[in-house]
């Protein structure tokens, strides 16, 4: 047999696994992205209120002041007349989230499909987790309180066209918890759960920093906002492994509201 024919029957079985493991996880995509647009819908639902989320900052940029950590102006006026950094900064922001993720995910699922069902289990339960909180503590994130008429000395670096408009699908006061942070830390633990290798954990906490800093500098957040989303991501977490022993001891009870399907288990 042909060298390249040999190396092309050896790979068969898996280019075919991995092509079946991606159809598996484009349909679990289906249904996140489902799950996905009702929570946008429903964080979205409620009115600007700009008058109450300006005082809701306050408490935070007291908060952080108490602590000694608002430094968050600094932190912009330290790169913002650097176009390289602040290109940096929009570009970590804007691309490397929810794409990220995707990609991460699919990851998580084609290396073991239970411990990426529990991380994807955790986005969405903590998603809906906040959708309360944005409702009843809207916050003024640092670029607006300038148009708030409270100027931190802190700007919106993202182009406005390309920035989401506001809309029922975008509300640019549900600033606590920012899992624009959280969900990203989410991301680094779960390369910590699967994989061993010292210098891929390393990379996945420097990016977990470099997030943080990008948030920072865009003026998106508050470093307060950043800690409650981790926060609520570690107890979503708790949550989902909770959830997961008990339908592992009650399979028949958790088959009621889920399905099967190969190493799927839906819609959770």
């Amino acid at each position: 047999m042909a060298p390249t024919r040999r190396l092309v029957e050896q790979l068969r079985p898996r280019l075919l696994a991995l092509a079946r493991g991606a159809l598996w996880y484009a349909v679990d995509m289906a249904f996140v992205v489902a799950f996905f647009f009702v929570y946008f819908l429903l964080r979205g639902l409620p009115h600007d209120r700009v008058a109450q989320s300006t005082r809701n900052a306050f408490y935070i940029i007291d908060a952080e002041r108490t602590l000694g950590v608002f430094h968050e102006p600094a932190w912009q006026q330290a790169v913002i007349e650097n176009e390289r950094l602040t290109s940096l900064a929009n570009f970590t922001y804007l691309n490397l989230h929810m794409p990220l993720l995707v990609v991460m995910g699919g990851l998580f699922f084609l290396a073991e499909p239970r411990k990426h069902r529990v991380i994807r289990n955790t986005i969405l339960l903590s998603a809906f987790m906040a959708v309360p909180i944005y409702a009843v503590f809207p916050v003024t994130p640092p670029r607006l309180m300038g148009s708030a008429g409270y100027p931190l000395g802190i700007f919106d670096t993202i182009p406005e066209a390309v920035r989401t408009k506001p809309g029922p699908l975008a509300n640019w006061y549900a600033a606590v918890p920012s899992y624009h942070f959280g969900w990203i830390a989410l991301a680094v633990a779960g390369v910590w759960w699967y994989w061993k290798l010292w210098a891929l954990r390393a990379v996945a906490t420097a990016f977990a920093g470099l997030m943080w800093w990008a948030i920072v500098v865009t003026g998106n957040h508050y470093f307060l906002d950043m800690v409650a989303g981790a926060v609520m991501v570690g107890l979503a977490f708790s949550l989902v492994c909770r959830f997961e022993r008990w339908a592992d001891a009650n399979p028949t009870r958790a088959a009621r509201f889920t399905v099967r399907a190969g190493p799927l288990r839906l819609p959770f």
